[in-house]
């Protein structure tokens, strides 16, 4: 026998003439073609927006370094299409303040139960 005219076995069980073995190799490479464009695609809308947030990411460490209380606003920025974001994420130096006078004075009080009570 040549290698011509040998069958093709495929998946299923069936063997498939030299026609229409053809046809479902060029319909597996149209289907690979396909694929292979949306990955393409898919790289080059994640490299946008890579881009776009290391502008972002940039553009904060230029208001950290020059010491303004203003915050990065997601909103200001339209080139991506992500759901927006509270403009204000970061809690203002206030807050923090009161929130660690709270904690420390709940500490203080936690070690004076602590201390009161009597030891076995």
């Amino acid at each position: 026998m040549t290698d011509e005219w040998q069958d093709i076995p495929e998946d299923d069980g069936l063997t498939l003439g030299p026609e229409e073995a053809l046809g479902r190799e060029i319909a597996k490479s149209k289907a690979l073609k396909v694929e292979r464009l949306q990955l393409k695609d898919q790289v080059e809308r994640l490299t946008a927006q890579n881009r776009t947030l290391s502008d972002q990411l940039e553009a904060l460490k230029q208001k950290e370094k020059s010491g303004g209380q203003e915050h990065f606003s997601p909103e200001a920025d339209t080139s991506h299409s992500e759901p927006s974001q509270p403009a204000n994420r970061f809690l203002p130096n206030r807050w923090a303040f009161i929130l660690l006078a709270f904690n420390l004075a709940a500490i203080g009080i936690l070690l004076l139960f602590l201390l009161q009570r009597p030891v076995p």
